[in-house]
């Protein structure tokens, strides 16, 4: 199923932070969304969710329209989100919180386990409490909850954030191996070297609008695109 998101504006109460922001992300492919601090992305994600409510312009899952879906039948859906700071359930344990997602389009048993193939290690801390994992596990839980709805799209935010290498490798590796099953993924991400790794396409985010869309392929960390819209 593709994402598409067209002439969205939308923001908090009175302030209006997208301004006609518009992209499309097929089945399989990843678009990153990339742009200086307050440019729209995280908002553009929340608006997609339902929990920025669109002022004008629509969100569609195929024939779906999102945008007029309460906050939670979005997930329902077929739209799995990941927000920065993961936002678990700290006190339950890591199959509660596993739970949590296969109880929201009642997913099989086997879901799950297709989840924990992804991140074995999960698979060893099953009665840990999730608050007492370190911060890259806590991520893969994250994700992990977030495939257990079964998503035909998935929004991840800044996925990366505060993690060591070895685990940025191993959250771009899993997004790489989430595209051969159809998924269309939207990643926010502020680090060039990570997005250009897994990306397929940059839309490059100003002011709530897309200013540019490339595709990765043809993009270095030194390309002017980058500096003007990002700022390294």
């Amino acid at each position: 199923m593709s994402l598409t998101v067209t002439n969205l504006h939308g923001g908090y109460g009175a302030v209006a932070v997208l301004h006609g922001i518009g992209f499309t992300v097929a089945p399989g492919e990843v678009l990153c969304l990339m742009g200086r601090n307050g440019a729209g992305k995280s908002t553009t994600l929340k608006a997609i969710m339902g929990l920025v409510r669109a002022t004008s312009g629509e969100i569609r899952l195929d024939a779906t329209r999102l945008d007029t879906l309460p906050a939670h039948d979005v997930p329902r859906a077929g739209v799995a989100w990941v927000p920065q700071g993961r936002r678990l359930f700290a006190e339950l344990t890591v199959a509660e919180n596993l739970e949590i997602g296969l109880l929201t389009r009642q997913s099989p048993p086997e879901v799950r386990e297709r989840a924990l193939e992804l991140f074995p290690r999960l698979r060893e801390r099953l009665t840990q409490a999730s608050g007492t994992l370190s911060g890259g596990e806590q991520q893969m839980l994250a994700i992990a909850r977030a495939l257990c709805t079964e998503p035909r799209v998935l929004l991840l935010d800044e996925p990366t954030e505060g993690l060591q290498p070895s685990m940025i490798a191993l959250i771009h590796d899993t997004v790489v191996r989430l595209k051969a099953t159809g998924v269309a993924t939207v990643l926010v991400e502020q680090r060039v070297d990570a997005a250009l790794t897994v990306a397929d396409r940059i839309a490059f985010v100003d002011r709530g609008r897309i200013a540019a869309t490339l595709p990765a392929a043809g993009l270095d960390r030194s390309a002017a695109e980058f500096r003007e819209w990002v700022g390294v």
